[in-house]
This record gives structure tokens, C-alpha cells and sequence, in this order.
């Protein structure tokens, strides 16, 4: 009987059914084409005879049982006309959407073909409702291979991509990770599986719009940083044994001013020329926010309208560039020691695993005093691929390029300055201090003068990346910099 009410209630719905068609695009280039379709209680539905031929399937149907059968690599899928669940390899599925039967051709929701049918038989097919279009399969592979790399305390996972591909982590889980890798294609399935390891188990996923990647930790202790990496190109993410779970709260006292003369030796009669370096840039994104803002566009914002200022107050800017292109280490510093600069600053934008962490800081050269300080230089060597990233780790100097002993002339100067920008910064800029620090950044190394890397933010934080977007907040980064300089400028002529 319920069968039987199936069929009428399929009839009456014919009554109220629309004519039209949709746009078939093919990923690997083939000319596209137009499908019959049907629109009814606002779903989009198509021949599932149709959907057998995009998919590659064997259909049959059964006039006296109203059924439609689809085969292929060893599964079968039955649609039963009038059913609200259909039946895949002997076990019931919604059949999400309406099925209509019209002529003795079975038409089901399109989205139903993409959602449930094409994952069915390990095929790909993706439903765009907005354009009213059907994408089958997917583009040529750009996710190859996943490294795995283990040591004591630490453990790396590199993804190795067919050019820089974005990405984003979020946690999904007591243990466990999400990234999503939006319009990534795996070459094959990249799951991985330890007993001992820091990570436990790494399973990723094809899906029409990208690939998700689920990573279960060995303990929510753990520390953990994802990055851009190059030379190959990938995503590279380290897992830390060392217990920096959470960014400590910073010292929002202002670090401890002392006087001129134990500062700065009469090194320099004046400063008339400075280098900004923006870091990153090009096929190096730096760190990315929750919404795509990448660190290398805040990064030149920023550098620009520094430039822009100090202009203005009689001081002469280069800047190692001047547009999205990638710079490589040698050049930034080559820059500063060849045109005789008096400072050196390299502006960036935080980022960290947590999502919380929250706002600036300001480092010098020097061998790090915390672990801290040590991962936000190992993530800020690594992303501009001078460092392997298999080869990097919180708790372990020997992979920085350490800094060399000629640089010592200048710690004293640096610290001064990193301490002149850490006060203007607190005055402008609504987010909380960090304070002054020092780590071994490798793009300060090999400048000989007084140089200086300021964090202005953490852009894996969703309203310090609004902030970072801003441009009223870019250019009181910029003043707060600027500012600096020139109280630092003025102190040199005492």
C-alpha cells in the first residue's frame, strides 16, 4: 500500500514540475554539454541515467518493480521510485532529495548524485547549486606525497604540493586536528599510522572542493605549528613534545628602560638611511589567517606606509620589495650591507596553532632565552625555506644558522631600538603587549647594523587578522615604527 501512495504522491508532484536544463563541466577539459533537468519543490533533479554516464556506471531498470539499479567497481546502488531511502551494497541510505518518475525515467535530485551517489562508487562529482552546474571529476593532482619524520620529542609531517597551496587547521577534538586544504587533489591516498609516534594516525579525504586532513595526536599536551614551506613546496606541520601547549600571558609593563651611554656605543654619527624588509612574499604566503589574508600582503602594507612616513621626515627608505615577489635571504641582507644602511627592520605578522594567542612583540638577534622564542624563529626560518623543516625544532639549536659573533657590536643598539618600537606600539595599538625578546632570526643574521624583526600581530587570530586588514591599523603600525626611529635618530646626536 505504501508503495502504492508512493506512486501517486510521485504523480501528483509531476503536475507541479518544471522543464529546464544544466551546464555538465568536465575537469579534465572536455568540451562541456547540457543535461535535460527538472526543478521541483525548489531541488534540481536529473536522469539517473544521466548520472550513470557521467559516472561511468551500468544502469538497469526494472519497469515492473519501478526500480533503477546503478553498477560499477563492485558496488551496487538501487533507487527505488517512490522510496525515501535507497539501498547501496545492502544497507538503506537517505535518498536525500526527491525522486520523480516521469515516463519510465527515474530523476533524482542532483545534489543527491553528488553527495550520495558519486562517493558511493568512488567517483567525484560536485553539485553548484549558485551556477547550475555539474563539475565531474577532479583537476590533475597537486597534493603528491606525505613525508613523515620522527625523533625524539618531535615529529614532522610535510605534504608535498605541486606549488603553494593554501591551508587551514583548526582543532576537531581532544586529540585531534582538522586541515582543510581548499582545492587540493591527492595523487593517492596519504594516510598514515603509528603506535608510538607524537601523531598516532593521519587520514585524508577527497572531497569536491578540496581535501580534509584529520590528524590524531598522542596527547592534547602537545605543541603543534603548520607553515608554508618550499624547496619542495608543501605544508609542513611540527609536532613538539615540549611542553609549549600554551603562549605564555605577556608582561604588559613595559621592559626596563637603561641609560643611553650602557646602551649604545658611538658607533654611528647619524641616521640618514634605513632598509624595511616585509617579509615573505611571492609563492611564500608566511602564515595565513582563518579567512585567507595572507601575512605577505599585511607584511608590504605595512612596509609601505613606513616607507612613506619616514620620507617625510628627511630619511632615506629601501625596501628589500616593493611588490609580491619572493626575496631570498641573501638579497635581503645583501641589500642592507651594500647601500651602507644605519637599520635594518623586518616587519612580520605572527601566527600560532592556537587561535587565541594574541598580540605584538618585538625581537633582536641573539640566542633565544625561551622556547618560545625559539619556535617563532624556527617557523619564521623554515616558512622562507632556508632551514628543512624536517630539520627544525623548538628544543634544538643546532638546526638554526646561528648568528655570527660579528653582530655583537650591534646588540646593545638593536635592543635599544626593539625597546623604542615595544613603546610606541603599546601606545597605539589596541591588542596586547608581548614585549621585547630575542631569537635567532635567520634573515637578521649577516647584516652588520642594528636590525630588528617586529611580529605586529597574530593573524591565525580572527580579529587580529580584521585588525591586520585595516588600513588605519596598518598605518599605526607604521607610525608606532616610524616614531621609534626617530626618537632613536635624535639619541644618536646626543
Amino acid at each position: 500500500m505504501r508503495f502504492w501512495l508512493g506512486l501517486v504522491a510521485i504523480v501528483i508532484l509531476a503536475c507541479n514540475v518544471k522543464a529546464g536544463t544544466i551546464e555538465v563541466l568536465y575537469a579534465n577539459g572536455r568540451p562541456p554539454e547540457h543535461l535535460d533537468a527538472r526543478e521541483a519543490r525548489g531541488s534540481v533533479l536529473i536522469a539517473a541515467d544521466d548520472v550513470a554516464r557521467l559516472l561511468n556506471l551500468e544502469s538497469a531498470w526494472d519497469h515492473n518493480l519501478k526500480r533503477m539499479t546503478l553498477t560499477g567497481e563492485g558496488h551496487k546502488l538501487e533507487i527505488l521510485a517512490g522510496a525515501s531511502v535507497w539501498v547501496i551494497d545492502g544497507r538503506t541510505v537517505p535518498a536525500s532529495g526527491i525522486t520523480l518518475l516521469e515516463d519510465n525515467t527515474v530523476f533524482i535530485s542532483a545534489q543527491a548524485a553528488a553527495s550520495v551517489i558519486a562517493p558511493a562508487f568512488g567517483r567525484s562529482l560536485m553539485w553548484e547549486a549558485d551556477s547550475n552546474r555539474l563539475i565531474v571529476g577532479l583537476p590533475s593532482p597537486n597534493i603528491l606525497d606525505l613525508q613523515v619524520n620522527s625523533m625524539k620529542g618531535r615529529m614532522s609531517l610535510r605534504f608535498v604540493t605541486e606549488g603553494l597551496l593554501r591551508f587551514q587547521l583548526l582543532p576537531a577534538g581532544t586529540n585531534q586536528l582538522e586541515m582543510h586544504i581548499p582545492g587540493g587533489v591527492l595523487s593517492r591516498d596519504l594516510g598514515f599510522e603509528s603506535e608510538g609516534g607524537l601523531v598516532r594516525k593521519v587520514e585524508t579525504h577527497q572531497e569536491a572542493d578540496g581535501v580534509t586532513v584529520t590528524i590524531s595526536l598522542a596527547d592534547y599536551n602537545l605543541n603543534y605549528n603548520v607553515f608554508p614551506a618550499r624547496n619542495p613546496a608543501g605544508i609542513v606541520m611540527l609536532v613538539h613534545e615540549v611542553n609549549l601547549s600554551e603562549i605564555p600571558e605577556p608582561e604588559l609593563r613595559p621592559p626596563r628602560r637603561l641609560a643611553w651611554q650602557e646602551k649604545i656605543p658611538s658607533a654611528k654619527e647619524k641616521i640618514d638611511l634605513v632598509v624595511i624588509d616585509p617579509g615573505h612574499g611571492g609563492e611564500n604566503f608566511g602564515s595565513v589567517g582563518p579567512s585567507g589574508y595572507t601575512e605577505k600582503e599585511a607584511n608590504l602594507a605595512i612596509a609601505l606606509n613606513l616607507k612613506e612616513m619616514l620620507e617625510s621626515n628627511g630619511i632615506e627608505v629601501i625596501l628589500t620589495r616593493n611588490q609580491d615577489r619572493f626575496v631570498d635571504l641573501e638579497t635581503r641582507t645583501e641589500v642592507a650591507n651594500s647601500v651602507g644602511a644605519d637599520l635594518f627592520v623586518s616587519i612580520h605578522a605572527n601566527g600560532y596553532g592556537n587561535s587565541s594567542a594574541s598580540g605584538f612583540e618585538v625581537y633582536f638577534l641573539s640566542p633565544p632565552l625561551d622556547d618560545e622564542a625559539r619556535v617563532v624563529a624556527a617557523m619564521e626560518n623554515a616558512g622562507i625555506g632556508v632551514v628543512a623543516a624536517e630539520d627544525v625544532s623548538p628544543s634544538d639549536d643546532v638546526a638554526f644558522i646561528l648568528w655570527d659573533t660579528a653582530q655583537n657590536e650591534f646588540v646593545a643598539e638593536s635592543s635599544y631600538l626593539a625597546q623604542l618600537v615595544d613603546e610606541e606600539l603599546a601606545l597605539r595599538l589596541p591588542i596586547k603587549n608581548r614585549g621585547v625578546k630575542q631569537a635567532d632570526f635567520v634573515v637578521l643574521k649577516g647584516v652588520y647594523l642594528p636590525a630588528i624583526l617586529v611580529e605586529t600581530a597574530f593573524i591565525t587570530n580572527p580579529q587580529e587578522e580584521d585588525l591586520l586588514k585595516d588600513e588605519s591599523f596598518q598605518k599605526q603600525v607604521a607610525d608606532a615604527v616610524a616614531q621609534a626611529i626617530l626618537r632613536f635618530k635624535q639619541d644618536y646626536r646626543r
